[in-house]
Order: C-alpha cells, then structure tokens, then sequence
C-alpha cells in the first residue's frame, strides 16, 4: 500500500504524519538561532549619521579659521597647503556622505550643512589660491589682509549642530 507524498518523486514514501513535523507552521520546529531584536527605524540611523558630520565639520571649522589667519599672515604656501588640501577634501568628502541621507524630514538640515561644507571648502581653497598669488598686486595683498573666520556660515553650522543635538535628544528622553 503506497501512500503519496510530496516526495514521492525522490521515492520517498514517508507517511503524511511524519510530513507534517517538517513545515514552517509546526509549533515543535524552534529556530536555531535566537530571533533578531528590534532595529531602530532607519530615520534615526540617518539623525545619528547627520549629527555626526555636523559636529565633524564643527570640529574642521576651528582649523579652518586658523589656517585663515595663517594665510592671511603671510604663511608658508607648501606648508599651509599640506595642512589644507586634507580639510578641504574631508569637507567634500562629508558632502558626498550628506547625499546619501534620503529621510526627507531631514532634508532642510541636509541641504544647510551641504552649503555649509562646501563654502568652507570653497573658501579655504580660494584662500591658499590668494596666498600663492598675492605677490603680484598690491590689490590681492589687500584681500589677503581682509582674511579672517569663516564668518555667517560657521555661525549657521554652530546652530544647526545645535538643533540636530536637541533632536537627538528628545528623541532619546521620549
């Protein structure tokens, strides 16, 4: 007496009973593994990941404003070159990390910390650009000498790393 079964094209002839324990629905089949803990949604995967570039370019900004004043006193090329070109391309490099955030309740911050990053880029490298040629025109060691702090954006990096905290924060306390 044969009985039919799902594997009856292997041969096998084993009774639907002992088919049975070997579904998915079956209570008595535990996972070998203990099960995976809940994940974070990826918002705020995504808030961790902003919060950390905007400190990051908070924390470049004060080498930005040194190397400005370097600059704009007359430093060594070669050596303030060496010292910028790294700033400079972490600066892009961040810009390249921002574009990858697709939250768009993070959007606005995104954007703002994009122009931030790519002014103090921008400007550091215009800087040393000055600085390699001042020497031809009393006019360019003028501007050289108006040098000074990353001015408004750097404020507008402070605040935005300031409110990225406070909603890192809050949704932490909540």
């Amino acid at each position: 007496m044969e009985q039919s079964s799902v594997f009856a094209h292997r041969g096998d002839h084993r009774p639907h009973a002992v088919l049975a324990r070997a579904t998915r629905d079956n209570p008595a089949v535990r996972p070998h593994r203990a099960p995976t803990p809940p994940t974070r949604p990826v918002q705020d995967d995504e808030l961790d990941r902003v919060l950390r570039l905007a400190q990051e370019g908070l924390y470049w900004q004060g080498d930005v404003e040194d190397l400005l004043l370097a600059i704009r006193d007359g430093g060594d090329l070669g050596e303030l070159a060496r010292a910028g070109g790294p700033i400079i391309s972490r600066f892009e490099a961040m810009r390249v990390e921002l574009r990858a955030i697709a939250s768009p309740e993070l959007r606005r911050y995104v954007v703002a910390l994009d122009e931030v990053f790519a002014n103090h880029a921008m400007l550091l490298h215009c800087a040393l650009d000055l600085l390699a040629v001042s020497w031809r025109s009393e006019r360019l060691q003028e501007e050289q000498a108006r040098l000074g702090g990353v001015g408004r954006q750097g404020e507008r990096l402070a605040r935005l790393t300031a409110d990225l905290k406070r909603l890192v924060t809050g949704r932490d306390a909540g």
